[in-house]
């Protein structure tokens, strides 16, 4: 139960996926380059280097099949909110195989003294997990302890912060939004609004009404959402997909993908990433 429990917290998706693809890369060749292990170092001719070289080659094109094709074709399934420790092992043993599986191909088809077989593949196999496993697992584990560490302490550091008096920056201040046809629109006094959420090419408006919250959509993007607040500072961005009325926040828990905060009066819970923790807690001070 216990590891059933950690498998199942919340963990970040990669920010910079390219940066890590190429660094993986690399780090395959030089790998095979500088240590030459599994008998490699008995390898002969003058194209070895060219031969070691392009198995991180295949490492690039294989990493970016999994990480840039595969993730854009299903956003769903590698959505960072649903996303667990337990997901990212599983699917980074899954690019482990296709890396070993690539590799076995590459040097079946180009390196014409090794024959094919079932053999051949398992020992393929089995130098991709040696070399892959061990780092990629302390990698995870380091990369949960010590950002759920950090935005723990983000989240007490906001809480103590929200603890003090609240005053509202704007009484009856009236915001004026409109949709990209700019005729559809709404208005409302921005100590009314709670969050928008985007979805594709839409977004949703939620404002309090009669005691109730009430959602309201239109078509637009989260950035021309954004300029509809330029006179309202407590309304910021705190997620690629969400936009915040910070006043409304009563409380901020932490985890490994940043902050969650709950808002007054309200049941959704808002996802502040990693790239906007500071600024929503510099915004509550």
């Amino acid at each position: 139960m216990k590891l059933k429990k950690y498998l199942n917290q919340p963990f970040p998706k990669a920010d910079s996926k390219w940066k890590l693809i190429i660094l993986i890369s690399l780090f395959v060749s030089l790998f095979l380059i500088v240590f030459q292990p599994f008998g490699i170092n008995l390898m002969k001719g003058h194209n070895k280097y060219i031969i070691l070289l392009s198995y991180g080659l295949v490492t690039f094109f294989t990493l970016v099949i999994n990480l840039i094709i595969i993730e854009r074709i299903f956003p769903k399934t590698f959505n960072e909110r649903n996303w667990t420790i337990g997901k990212e092992f599983a699917w980074l043993l899954w690019i482990i195989f296709s890396i070993g599986l690539g590799n076995a191909f590459y040097t079946n088809y180009f390196i014409n003294y090794f024959q094919f077989n079932f053999r051949f593949f398992i020992q393929f196999q089995s130098i991709t997990f040696t070399v892959g496993v061990i780092p990629i697992t302390m990698l995870i584990i380091t990369k949960q302890k010590y950002l759920l560490r950090k935005n723990l302490e983000s989240a007490s550091e906001l809480n103590k912060n929200l603890n003090s008096e609240k005053t509202d920056l704007n009484q009856n201040k009236l915001i004026h939004f409109f949709a990209d046809n700019d005729k559809d629109f709404v208005e409302f006094d921005v100590n009314d609004f709670y969050f928008i959420e985007s979805s594709g090419n839409y977004v949703e408006l939620y404002l309090i009404k009669e005691n109730k919250i009430a959602r309201k959509t239109f078509r637009s993007t989260l950035k021309r959402s954004l300029d509809f607040f330029i006179d309202s500072p407590e309304v910021i961005q705190c997620h690629r997909a969400f936009i915040v009325n910070t006043t409304k926040i009563s409380i901020a828990k932490g985890n490994s993908q940043g902050l969650i905060l709950n808002l007054e009066n309200c049941d959704y819970e808002i996802p502040v990433s990693r790239n906007y923790v500071d600024m929503v807690r510099n915004q509550i001070k």
